[in-house]
């Protein structure tokens, strides 16, 4: 499960809000009908502008557009002490930006959270992203998913994907898999459904529980991201074609799916790529090709490439031979915690292949392996437990 990130998580936007088709609340950008109870002089009545406050905020976008950005204050700030969200918000732009004087990231916070209070979606996405990072307020998951909650209910699709997001993973929040399926569900419709909304919900449904597993709604979110080029969606579809989840099994069309994932640097389609290089699945075998690919994966942190790379380097195969570069790359593997590396890297400290023979360490590792699942007997060489085909409980 992924977290929120720099490639899912939105960054702070300034220039959104500082132009004529800024994100608002419903009904703020109208003018207040002439019969809309408003004492004289002002701007903001029902929540919705005057026709003077209407003429205010646009002399403020075009001064601003202008470079006028002294006048462009000044007009906001009119509207914006009246209790105008989207006013609200520019002025805490501006005062981060530092338009008129020194930045003052204090007064900028104060400007948002009364936006948010007023209810404008961007102004409660951003207190979201704040809360977040710990950017300028003291970090608060909890609080961020509220205000990414709060714009979700507005509408907003990327508050939808963020809450989602982090009500599936329950970090600082506690875990709600029907809430972040709710809201997922929400940010992957419709008009300008999000990709990576549609890739997390298609995931969630490849992964899940034996309950909550289905493969027909892992596959119908999967495909339209896929179809946006999402590096996850045409990774995990790659593995439904290639182990036949729900599809019949297509070595050729898993292959092809983990190559446009590939392309993006993804290091657990990069691995999947290079095995199937290494066994001939989809694509022609070429063992220069998968040694190549596996490199990739493990210059990426994937720990299956780095043993993939390891049992290419030890039997010499696509790379020339050498036990000693295989040992290492096995315990980086263990180190890593993964428990094809521990088991691998136990027999090679059991045999002393590549490395000086360690019973004690040889043991742990692979009872560490067992403990994780993964069966693993150190007392077999690597020279016989690798091999460059499929077996049952061999890579």
């Amino acid at each position: 499960m992924k977290h929120l990130s720099s490639r899912y998580a939105c960054a702070l936007i300034a220039a959104l809000a500082l132009s004529a088709c800024a994100t608002q609340e419903p009904g703020t950008a109208d003018a207040a009908s002439p019969g809309a109870s408003a004492a004289p002089g002002s701007l903001v009545a029902n929540g919705k502008l005057t026709p003077e406050g209407e003429l205010r905020r646009e002399r403020a976008f075009k001064a601003y557009q202008a470079g006028n950005k002294a006048l462009a204050y000044s007009e906001w700030l009119g509207i914006a002490e009246q209790g105008f969200g989207e006013s609200q918000f520019n002025i805490s732009v501006m005062e981060s930006d530092g338009d008129t004087g020194a930045p003052n990231v204090a007064k900028a916070l104060t400007w948002l959270h009364k936006a948010a209070d007023a209810n404008y979606p961007e102004a409660q996405f951003q207190l979201g992203q704040r809360y977040n990072k710990g950017d300028g307020v003291g970090k608060d998951s909890a609080k961020a998913v509220a205000y990414w909650r709060k714009c979700a209910a507005l509408g907003d699709k990327r508050c939808a994907f963020n809450a989602g997001l982090a009500l599936a993973s329950g970090v600082g929040v506690p875990q709600d898999r029907a809430g972040a399926m709710t809201l997922l569900t929400d940010a992957a419709s419709g008009p300008a459904a999000l990709v990576p909304a549609q890739s997390q919900l298609g995931k969630m449904y490849l992964q899940g529980g034996d309950k909550e597993r289905d493969y027909a709604r892992a596959r119908q979110w999967l495909e339209p991201a896929a179809a946006g080029n999402d590096a996850d969606a045409l990774y995990n579809l790659g593995v439904m074609y290639s182990l036949g989840f729900g599809v019949k099994v297509d070595k050729r069309k898993a292959a092809a799916l983990y190559q446009r994932a590939a392309t993006q640097g993804d290091p657990m389609a990069l691995n999947n790529l290079g095995s199937a290089y290494r066994y001939g699945e989809g694509v022609p075998k070429d063992q220069k090709k998968a040694v190549a690919l596996f490199k990739q994966a493990h210059d990426g942190g994937n720990p299956q490439g780095t043993v993939n790379l390891a049992d290419m380097t030890f039997k010499g195969w696509g790379v020339r031979s050498n036990k000693t570069a295989a040992a290492d790359l096995y315990k980086t593997a263990a180190d890593a915690g993964h428990p094809l590396g521990r088991c691998r890297y136990a027999q090679a400290l059991r045999h002393g292949d590549g490395v000086a023979k360690n019973a004690g360490q040889a043991n742990r590792l692979q009872e560490a392996a067992n403990n994780a699942n993964t069966p693993c007997d150190s007392d077999a060489p690597l020279g016989e437990w690798i091999v460059n085909r499929r077996t049952a409980g061999r890579s």
